[in-house]
């Protein structure tokens, strides 16, 4: 994954002169001074004090701000000062005229090195959460490339993760009761990087409402995914009998995704009366919020893998995905049955919503799928379903195109609800034992013909309704165990 440089500009003024005397000696130290002027980058917009604040409040260093920068094994830590000037009353550091190495490190403190960071558990104030906003930068300079203006720019990388929690909706059992996220804890370990040894912690997170919601921030150590560990404490709190805010819950979400540096993670939650899970999760270069570079194949791709990983981390087999676009191509979807494939047989039930056009393929030999429901799919391309031997249902309301083969060779199929089938391909149900299905179609759904090579059109001048077809509990040539079309259903009588 990309990890984006963030790049904060050190002016360093030197003048090299050639004396001989003490006086002129520690004159020449003088004026080879390291001075730095640090201000953050046009092109990024992290910071050292503001790591939850505005773009603009992102772009510039608070008072107080320290680094700490170290060359030819001497380190001296600078403060940004009132007059926004970057000092230390009692040293300084110096060019030397040879090949020389600047690093750097933010927050400039005894327990941040170049090699090693930490972050704090308590990160719930502007303040706090700033001291975890650790970043290093590492400038080798050769001695015939010492820029001729002697103004050194050290590129800033950011070492930590952020992870931001809201609420994207609560259970009817919170109905009436005026529930609120008041309080979240994300689990981390304290150490940049981190070891396989280093024991995790709940971070008191920073708050901040946005929109009249409470959103929830962290930053935290980067890692791969932990399936067995907590990775949210979520409170609750809600209305008593007399509408009073006393009551609280502590939820809490197992399973600690993977998470690279310099990202920032978006977790929308749903919040129950005893579980809460992660739904919908939006990955961003840390920067003003705009999606990862590189378009539709990282930000739904991503997005779609994340959620899974997630969700199979936690021990969920419910599983929603939203937000994919409308046309959401074949390597979406071969992403998420790769990132499926470790789930057992039949065991997920996969709720996909935004794409619109089903591609070839889509679920082509997804054993782990046992539910598929299609919220906003009007076209289903060819074998989009076939060999899924696990699959038991199909939900796609609105659908009303189907290609060749779509849900052949799917034993266990019981139940199908389709839209109003305007055209359909050839053998839809091939090796399908419909006659244990029960098919549900549109109240609108037109009686289907047969055109050439075993296609099917809809006679828009027949409806389907309570025609021969219906009765006889038909459907594209084959036999089920029951069709409803609107609110009449015939249910065959030899099965």
């Amino acid at each position: 994954m990309k990890i984006t440089r963030y790049m904060g500009a050190f002016a360093v003024i030197a003048m090299l002169a050639a004396c001989s005397t003490d006086d002129e000696q520690s004159a020449n130290t003088a004026a080879n001074e390291v001075k730095i002027a640090a201000t953050v980058g046009g092109n990024s917009i992290f910071t050292r004090s503001n790591p939850v604040g505005t773009e603009a409040e992102q772009q510039s260093f608070n008072e107080g701000d320290v680094i700490s920068v170290t060359t030819e094994g001497k380190t001296v830590v600078y403060t940004k000062n009132k007059d926004g000037q970057w000092a230390n009353a009692n040293d300084y550091l110096v060019w030397t005229g040879n090949a020389q190495t600047f690093e750097a490190c933010y927050p400039g403190n005894s327990t941040n090195s170049i090699s090693e960071g930490h972050i704090e558990a308590d990160q719930s104030d502007i303040t706090k959460i700033a001291q975890s906003d650790y970043m290093i930068s590492r400038e080798a300079i050769e001695k015939a490339y010492i820029p001729s203006d002697r103004q050194l720019t050290l590129h800033f990388e950011r070492q930590t993760a952020r992870v931001i929690v809201k609420v994207s909706g609560f259970g009817d059992e919170f109905k009436d009761l005026n529930p609120t996220l008041s309080a979240v804890e994300v689990y981390s370990k304290l150490k940049v990087p981190a070891g396989e040894s280093d024991s995790y912690a709940a971070i008191k997170t920073y708050k901040k409402e946005e929109s009249g919601n409470n959103v929830f921030y962290a930053l935290v150590s980067p890692g791969d995914a932990n399936s067995t560990e907590k990775f949210l404490k979520l409170t609750v709190t809600y209305n008593d009998g007399e509408g009073n805010p006393t009551q609280t819950k502590e939820l809490y979400v197992t399973g600690i995704p993977a998470l690279d540096k310099a990202m920032s993670y978006t977790y929308d939650v749903k919040i129950g009366k005893d579980k809460a899970t992660i739904g919908n999760v939006s990955v961003t270069d840390w920067g003003p919020g705009d999606d990862i570079t590189g378009g539709d194949a990282v930000t739904t791709t991503e997005n779609a893998v994340l959620i899974i990983k997630n969700a199979l981390a936690a021990g969920n087999k419910n599983i929603e995905i939203r937000n994919l676009p409308a046309n959401a191509d074949k390597s979406v979807f071969d992403a998420i049955r790769e990132a499926l494939k470790s789930a057992s047989e039949g065991s997920i039930e996969l709720t996909v919503y935004g794409v619109e056009t089903l591609p070839s393929s889509a679920f082509l030999n997804c054993k782990p799928l046992k539910s598929i429901y299609l919220q906003d799919v009007k076209s289903i391309e060819s074998v989009a379903f076939q060999d899924c031997i696990g699959l038991e249902t199909i939900y796609a309301p609105i659908v009303s195109s189907i290609s060749d083969f779509a849900f052949a060779d799917c034993p266990k199929l019981k139940s199908v609800t389709l839209g109003n089938i305007s055209a359909a391909g050839i053998r839809i149900f091939d090796n399908v034992p419909t006659v244990g299905v029960d098919l549900t179609l549109s109240k609108d759904q037109k009686v289907m013909t047969r055109k050439e090579f075993e296609e099917w059109q809809s006679d828009e001048s027949k409806k389907y309704i309570d025609s021969e077809d219906h009765k006889r509990v038909l459907f594209l040539g084959k036999k089920f165990l029951s069709i409803k079309c609107g609110s009449r259903i015939y249910k065959s009588t030899n099965f």
